[in-house]
């Protein structure tokens, strides 16, 4: 059986290689680094952390944050002998909120988007986050940026099958769990009798869209043998939405092979990501003591 602790730094390693270090494992840092000193989740705060990034970073976010940001930055409180800080971009939660569906609306409500389920699986690692609340934090995570319920659910489902996944449940299993949550929407139910043969919902939708790239990961997680089998299945294939997912949950899954990644160990990114796996990890380990102590 093997431990969490293997299982948590293999899925932040998995994450980072499949999406090639791109804008989403930074926010799954800033994600990890608010849930470790806070101990607990905290919208306003991990909000702050997504628009300094953007601020001091102007990576390719995706345009529902892109303009969340915008809409927000004219309300950022700036001293002009002092440069802008992270406190600078803490909002109270109302005005998230309010700007959240303010961008809904300039998108005509496009924002069942992906980018909640590349970001948030820190939350399926926090051992203090209970399973039967993973989904609902799942869907507040998702709310700090994307409007629609839509990309909070396929977030939730991911962080399910992940948590059943780095605590040994067989794949199957997991995945099946993770459907039985109540209230999901007919495109997330869909994909549960579509993933094993079909890697599409059935209709035509935006690359991005959350269940569409949801069901291209579990098809090629189920019909490959390893981590690396998987993410070489949809690169092929050019599906480069689904590559995070397919990082998360195939190493979840299977573990991500050291050798794959042996060049880049001392790279100072990859150091910081196993760092943070490390200190996520080791909370499980803690836990367990306090029960036996």
């Amino acid at each position: 059986m093997v431990s969490i602790h293997a299982r948590c730094n293999d899925v932040f390693i998995g994450h980072a290689i499949a999406s090639h270090f791109d804008t989403s494992a930074q926010l799954a840092q800033e994600l990890s680094e608010s849930l470790l000193t806070l101990e607990s989740f905290n919208g306003p705060d991990i909000m702050s952390r997504y628009l300094y990034l953007y601020h001091t970073k102007r990576c390719d976010f995706g345009e529902t944050l892109k303009i969340v940001y915008q809409n927000l930055k004219d309300k950022i409180t700036i001293n002009e002998s002092l440069p802008i800080s992270r406190e600078n971009c803490r909002f109270d939660q109302l005005i998230i909120d309010e700007t959240v569906k303010m961008t809904d609306g300039k998108l005509g409500g496009h924002t069942a988007g992906c980018g909640p389920v590349h970001r948030s699986f820190p939350l399926a690692l926090c051992s203090w986050i209970d399973d039967d609340d993973l989904f609902e934090l799942s869907m507040k995570e998702a709310a700090l940026t994307h409007y629609s319920s839509l990309a909070g659910q396929v977030s939730g489902i991911v962080n399910l099958i992940c948590r059943s996944l780095i605590k040994n449940r067989p794949w199957r299993d997991a995945v099946q769990s993770a459907f039985t949550t109540p209230l999901l929407h007919k495109d997330v139910c869909s994909i549960y009798g579509r993933y094993n043969r079909w890697s599409d919902l059935g209709k035509q939708t935006h690359p991005a869209y959350a269940p569409a790239v949801l069901i291209e990961a579990l098809h090629y997680i189920a019909n490959s043998s390893n981590a690396i089998d998987a993410i070489e299945k949809a690169t092929t294939k050019k599906n480069s939405y689904c590559l995070p997912i397919i990082g998360i949950l195939a190493s979840a899954r299977w573990g991500f092979p050291l050798d794959t990644y042996n060049d880049k160990i001392k790279d100072g990114q990859l150091k910081i990501i196993r760092d943070t796996a490390n200190k996520l990890s080791n909370q499980w380990s803690l836990q367990q003591h306090n029960i036996y102590a």
